[in-house]
């Protein structure tokens, strides 16, 4: 008898372990996927790349990026998990894997958006499944994830607990605003993909703010231009784009660039914001005079712009941008968690003021 009731136990016990991680998936395509310029981009690029053929080869793989994407539900799930599969496990060596390749996820509160956990990737294969957070109260709530910054996402599923509510939501935002930029806004070098400056802006505001950064090639070209005029809807455009330039390319090519753009906008507010000061030039003369010319040429290019009459153009100087103590990148280029939060400090009140002086 006491055997039996042992083994009845045992039974009750797996059973009782079976039920409480009973899991129901939601797929990719049960989510509006939000955070991109163009609702009809393929898969989870940013862009429709073959439709911008003229870009160049580089920038249009960046575009396949999940960089500045992400999805909105509620739930009363006690327990969120992701599985995923990326384009590959490659990681860069200035970057963590879960900027990278990961996923974190944010809770709506009365305050804002609060950060929640994140899910890690597996450092050695392209597919992955993580929990993000466990072991929360079941009551409803509206979560945001954001996708992975550095790499294309090819899919995903959502796993929640078996008997929880799910309703896919879509945020509704009175102002668009559009950075194009180097790795800076790509998001290099932030610790998760919810601290690259275009989200954390994007939070502050309350706003849309669509990442069109291209790690190493936001260098101005006509085609790039002419893809960013095809976004309707901008209240702001932010080019962030001299660390990429050379100091020719700066020269030759921010009138022009504005000007482009401003055939199909023209009344859209720009800010032009200079190149941080690298603290790679702290010692390295070279970087040192380049980051100098750059945004020497970019102040002239901006000041030529007025000069010929446009308006609604804005501009920050590099200074202080990142900080002034030397400690705000992970490798004297790439701005750390604390250098996105001074950047931020400077960037944010501007683009504040900016959007209420609009119409």
């Amino acid at each position: 008898m006491k055997k039996k009731t042992g083994i009845l136990f045992f039974l009750a016990l797996v059973c009782g372990s079976v039920s409480s991680y009973a899991q129901q998936v939601i797929p990719s395509a049960k989510f509006a996927l939000q955070g991109r310029a163009f609702e009809n981009a393929p898969k989870f690029h940013r862009i429709d790349t073959a439709k911008y053929s003229e870009l160049p080869a580089a920038v249009k793989k960046l575009y396949t990026h999940a960089a500045g994407m992400f999805i909105t539900f509620k739930s009363n799930t006690s327990k969120l998990s992701l599985r995923w599969k990326t384009v590959d496990a490659a990681l860069g060596n200035n970057s963590t894997p879960i900027m990278s390749r990961g996923f974190d996820v944010y809770v709506k509160e009365a305050s804002g958006w609060r950060f929640a956990g994140v899910a890690r990737p597996d450092l050695n294969l392209a597919e992955s499944k993580a929990t993000l957070v466990e072991d929360m109260a079941a009551t409803e709530k509206e979560f945001l994830i954001y996708f992975p910054l550095y790499k294309e996402l090819l899919d995903f599923d959502l796993i929640i607990d078996d008997k929880a509510s799910f309703v896919g939501t879509r945020q509704s935002f009175a102002k668009k605003v559009v950075i194009y930029g180097s790795s800076i806004v790509h998001g290099a070098s932030a610790s998760r993909p919810g601290l690259a400056y275009p989200a954390q802006l994007g939070r502050r505001l309350n706003a849309n703010v669509i990442n069109m950064g291209v790690s190493g090639n936001a260098r101005m070209e006509p085609a790039v231009a002419d893809m960013l005029s095809a976004i309707d809807s901008m209240d702001l455009l932010i080019m962030d784009c001299v660390p990429n330039s050379s100091p020719d390319e700066v020269r030759e090519r921010t009138f022009n660039f504005v000007e482009r753009i401003r055939r199909s906008h023209p009344q859209l507010p720009i800010l032009l914001i200079e190149s941080i000061t690298r603290q790679v030039g702290n010692y390295n003369l070279k970087w040192r005079t380049r980051l100098t010319e750059q945004n020497r040429n970019f102040k002239l290019e901006y000041e030529r712009l007025l000069q010929a009459g446009y308006k609604n153009l804005y501009y920050i100087p590099t200074d202080h941008l990142i900080g002034d103590d030397s400690e705000g990148t992970v490798d004297g280029t790439h701005p750390t968690d604390v250098g996105f939060e001074r950047m931020l400090k400077i960037i944010g009140p501007k683009v504040e003021a900016i959007l209420e002086n609009s119409p």
